[in-house]
Parts: C-alpha cells; structure tokens; sequence
C-alpha cells in the first residue's frame, strides 16, 4: 500500500515564490507579512492540501491554540451545556478544547490541570470541585496561563470568574415560597459538608452551595419560615434517602429546594412513590432548571440558569486574556430567571 507523500512547509513556500521564514510566519499566525504574500501562501496551502504542525507551531510562536476544560460532570446537563458554549467560542476562535471530568474529587482536578500544564494549553477554564484547596491552581497563574473559573468563584485567588448570583436567587425562592403560605421550607444540597460545618463556615462548600444555603437561611428569618438544610445528596440513592427521611418527620416540610435538577429528579421520584401530591401536599421548586421539568405532571417550578451562556461567556474572556487583552472586572456575573410552573401551590 503507498502513502500519499506529505506535505511540508517548504513545498508551501516553493509554490507560493516565498521564503520558507514568510511561509512559517503567514501558517504559523504570527509575525507580519504583507497582504499579498500572505494571499499567495494560503492559496498554495489550500492547493497543496498543507496540514500544519501543531507541535511545531506552538514551538515557534508560544501558543498551542489549545484551551484546558475542567467540569465535575460532564453527564449533568448544567455543565454539558455550558462546555457546548465554550467550544462553539473556541472553533470560531480557532482553539481547540480538552475536556477533563473530576466527579467533584479533588485530586482529580488537580491531575488534569497538571495534564493540561505540561500539554501547554493557552489557558484553562475550571468549575472548582473544593472551595478551599487552590494551590493547583494558583501553579497554573504562576506558569503565566490565564484562569477562569466557572460557575463556583474562590474568594482567595485573584482570577476571572464566571457565574450567577446564587445568593439572590434562593433569597429569592424562599421569598416566593414564603408568599405563597409555606412555613417550613427544607433545602436539600450536594455536599460531604454537614449542616453545621456550613452553618458554621467551619469548613467550607462550593461556593454556589454556600451562597444558597446563607440565601435561604437568611429569606426565611426574614419571612419568619423555618427551614432545614439537608446536605450529603451526593448520589441518587443517597438523595432519596435523604428525602424519604425528611418527609417522614412529624411536621414535614410543606416545600422541598432542590439544588440541581438530579436533586429535584430524585425528590419528584420520592414524592411520588410516597404518595405525597405535588403541589397539593409538598411543593417542589428546583435551583437548576432541565428539560423534564416542563413536561412533568405537575411541572417543576425552578431557577432557569443561563449555561450555555455561561460557557461562552468564560470562553470570550479566556480567549481575550490570552491575546492580552478583556475587560476591566473579573466577576462576570450572568443573570437567570425565575420559570414559574405549577409545583407551588398556594397554601391557605
């Protein structure tokens, strides 16, 4: 079997009548040349079917052309909507992405940011799996690779972050829940933290998970509600027990706040199998919104969060800080929106 002879760089430049130096600067993005050279050069690359070397060319000009993508998840919609986001950017750009799951464990993280670091990558974009263990991360500032971080913030590093304010919008809810007649309200999260580790701040959670349960604690002294906080949701199974156990209490909570749409799945599933009447008998309100919830009988009242957005969003400011350049501030705070359906109703 015979091979097609590759192509090199100097096959480019002999057919374009330049030197090899200009060819390698108009292919490799970088330098300047005049415009109808660098014509000339493109055309004989496209005639010639050139394949540039990526390898070579992150050598020369300092760049790989290449993005680093941290997620905890990417089965959950949330995070599989916002990396869509952030590789449309990146292809319009001419980036490529490397995508790394954690399933939330930390040293996980911390072995695809090394990966990432020793592949070169441009910059990296990170959804935190701890909210206080960052010193991977800041190696990766000391190595002159711009950071942002997505959806969790980490108040102790200096970087771009993006994400919405979930303090507001379980102040939010609780505010809705409240108005509609409910008096115990019971939150039920993702974390290995306990109730009074978060309470406390003793140890402490994602930022998102911190920011919804002050959120809640402080909507409902407010409004005069009492509220539970349920962490450990960790796992399908570990959620409904979570729950099953919560709504076997002597005065159940009248409304359950899911934190994610997997934790709103699995209480919709408990409710059910209790045989408990959404929203006659418990009210359910989601913190993440999903496609089921909008054809679910009842549907699922939640906080729709803008995730495709947001990956393009931390894409943009990426790719900018890369080029030396983004805007002034580093929170980029997005805004969501409250889609009320018809798991609430209005206790008399």
């Amino acid at each position: 079997m015979s091979y097609p002879t590759r192509v090199t760089l100097m096959d480019v430049a002999r057919a374009a009548g330049v030197s090899r130096s200009t060819a390698a600067r108009v292919l490799g993005g970088y330098g300047n040349v005049e415009a109808d050279l660098r014509r000339s050069v493109l055309a004989a690359a496209t005639a010639l079917g050139y394949r540039s070397n990526t390898l070579a060319r992150s050598v020369s000009s300092g760049r790989s052309h290449t993005l680093g993508v941290v997620v905890s998840d990417i089965e959950n919609p949330y995070f599989a909507r916002a990396v869509r986001g952030i590789s449309d950017v990146a292809r319009k750009a001419e980036f490529d992405v490397i995508l790394a799951n954690t399933d939330e464990k930390i040293d996980a993280e911390r072995a695809a940011v090394e990966v990432f670091l020793n592949k070169r990558v441009d910059g990296l974009i990170v959804a935190p799996s701890s909210g206080t263990e960052s010193e991977h991360l800041r190696a990766v500032q000391a190595m002159a690779r711009p950071l942002v971080l997505l959806d969790r913030s980490l108040p102790d590093l200096d970087c771009d972050w993006v994400g919405t304010d979930s303090y507001r919008a379980a102040v939010d809810v609780v505010s809705y829940l409240a108005k509609r007649g409910h008096e115990r309200i019971a939150f039920v999260t993702a974390t290995s933290r306990s109730a009074v580790e978060i309470e406390t701040g003793r140890r402490r959670p994602l930022s998102t998970i911190a920011d919804r349960s002050r959120g809640i604690r402080d909507a409902s002294t407010e409004h005069g509600v009492s509220y539970q906080l349920l962490p450990g949701a960790m796992s399908w199974q570990r959620t409904l027990e979570i729950v099953t156990a919560a709504l076997a209490q002597p005065r159940r909570p009248t409304a359950l706040i899911a934190s994610s749409s997997g934790i709103a799945l699995a209480a919709f599933h408990t409710l059910r199998d209790a045989g408990l009447g959404i929203p006659d008998e418990v009210a359910l309100v989601s913190l993440d919104d999903a496609q089921w919830m909008d054809v679910s009988a009842p549907r699922i009242t939640a906080v729709t969060q803008p995730t495709y957005d947001l990956g393009t969003r931390a894409a943009e400011v990426l790719i900018a800080r890369i080029a030396g350049d983004g805007p002034a501030e580093t929170n980029h705070v997005l805004p969501v929106t409250f889609t009320e359906r018809a798991s609430v109703a209005l206790r008399r």
